[in-house]
């Protein structure tokens, strides 16, 4: 077998191994605050000084604590004033989620499915959206920073649906100085009343919601560079999932979450090994496994407000999520294109490895729903560079399908082609962008070669 091919199987089933363990049932859904949560920290804490890593949180530790605070749905009731009219929505006709607190009077803003927001624009208001379109508009109105968000069931069903989903709690960093907006989930005999009309409408919104405390952790290793004061470079991806999903009376109520995400720690830890096996970077490697990305990309956001290194050290950060998904040879892509001075590099660099490359504008919706837009939002050159989101039809799919319910679990057959092509292309990438004589912050480099795949 060529060499080439005998490295590819050797990471796939490396690959495989990450996967199954993670997505196993013993790790309970990987939920933070859990027992499979603690488990999963030990297990890339294990990995990652079994590589030869050493402590990256500062203080000789692996872990940087991560303080949560969780508000649960309990007493609320949301008015709604259109002209001379008031409907009182209450008791099982709602679900309320969020802090504590009284707004009142907000004016509401429909927010239709391909509309754009700007940042800030919804401040001082609320955001009212049909419950379908919330999956793809939700990272989207967020950015827009609403006092609320309103979603506006059409049917039994979808209010059941969206019930459950706000029901599991508004999560928000303990230090967290402002209230993330409560989210109001009205049941469809309220829709003809929140339809556009002639007069406009205003919401109130009341919650007493239930406090709940969980500590959690980021996990993060350092390999130092053999240049010293060269900068970093950072891979990082998110080791939480759901824990349990579904409704009551499934049989199989546990979300595993292979492709999301133990594929993308999968990748991030197979990366990192062979990184090390080489003897390592120019500059200094950062490894982080985030938790509560789920909950709202908590853990980066932790991370990126007390950081174990000066920020602006970061030569350049990549987030790897949700990868086990386009088969071997896929065009890669860029979530973040156009961001950062990043681009034309990570061209060459795949040009490099004979891989296919596109820029593709579908990737755009995905910039504000992944860890890496803690660091970008704070001027750090982070960007998502993988095959899944280069293949929207198939990336498409799982979210229609398997994401986020009980059948994102690993099984012998799942498709690990394009996340280990993944895996070879974030060696080349960290060879890149780790060396101080290819790449200089500023410079843009106008060719590179193929990477060093390191050991088996």
């Amino acid at each position: 077998m060529p060499g080439a091919e005998r490295q590819f199987d050797a990471a796939q089933a490396a690959l495989d191994t990450h996967i199954r363990v993670l997505s196993g049932d013993d790790y309970g859904g990987r939920q933070p605050g859990t027992e499979g949560g603690r488990k999963t920290e030990q297990y890339l804490v294990d990995a990652l000084q079994s590589y030869g890593y050493a402590p990256g949180a500062g203080d000789g530790e692996w872990r940087q604590p991560v303080e949560l605070v969780r508000y649960s749905p309990a007493e609320a009731k949301v008015t709604l004033m259109s002209g001379d009219e008031t409907r009182i929505v209450e008791g099982d006709l709602l679900v309320v989620s969020g802090p504590p607190q009284d707004l009142l009077d907000l004016p509401v803003e429909r927010i239709a499915a391909d509309e754009a927001v700007r940042e800030g624009a919804l401040s001082g208001k609320a955001a009212l959206l049909d419950a379908a379109d919330a999956r793809g508009l939700f990272a989207e109105v967020n950015g827009g920073a609403p006092d609320a968000i309103v979603l506006q069931a059409a049917t039994s069903e979808e209010f059941e649906q969206f019930s459950r989903f706000v029901s599991g709690g508004r999560w928000q960093l303990n230090d967290d100085e402002e209230a993330q907006p409560p989210i109001a989930v009205l049941s469809p005999e309220f829709a003809a009343f929140t339809a556009p009309g002639e007069s406009p409408l205003s919401i109130s919104v009341e919650s007493r919601p239930s406090i709940q405390s969980v500590e959690t952790a980021n996990v993060i290793g350092r390999l130092a560079g053999n240049v010293p004061g060269s900068g970093a470079v950072l891979v990082l991806a998110h080791w939480d999932h759901l824990g349990e999903c579904g409704s009551e009376g499934d049989e199989d109520r546990l979300c595993n979450g292979a492709v999301d995400n133990a594929s993308g720690i999968g990748v991030m830890l197979e990366t990192a090994r062979r990184i090390a096996l080489q003897g390592g970077l120019d500059r200094d490697l950062y490894i982080v496994g985030t938790t509560a990305e789920e909950i709202g990309l908590l853990g980066a956001e932790a991370f990126a407000r007390d950081p174990p290194l000066p920020l602006p050290t970061i030569v350049a950060a990549f987030n790897i999520d949700t990868v086990a998904i386009a088969p071997r040879g896929a065009s890669t892509t860029v979530v973040g294109w156009g961001r950062t001075p990043l681009d034309e590099d990570i061209r060459v660099v795949v040009e490099g490895l004979d891989r296919k490359f596109k820029v593709d504008e579908y990737t755009e919706q995905f910039v504000r729903r992944q860890d890496g837009w803690a660091l970008l939002s704070r001027d750090v050159p982070a960007v998502l560079v993988s095959t899944s989101f280069g293949d929207a039809k198939a990336f498409g799919a799982f979210l229609s399908g398997a994401y986020h319910g009980p059948n994102d679990e690993w099984r012998e057959d799942l498709e690990l082609g394009g996340a280990t092509d993944d895996i070879f292309t974030h060696i080349a990438l960290l060879q890149h962008f780790g060396s101080v004589q290819k790449y200089q912050p500023g410079e843009r480099t106008e060719g590179a070669p193929a990477a060093d795949n390191g050991d088996e």
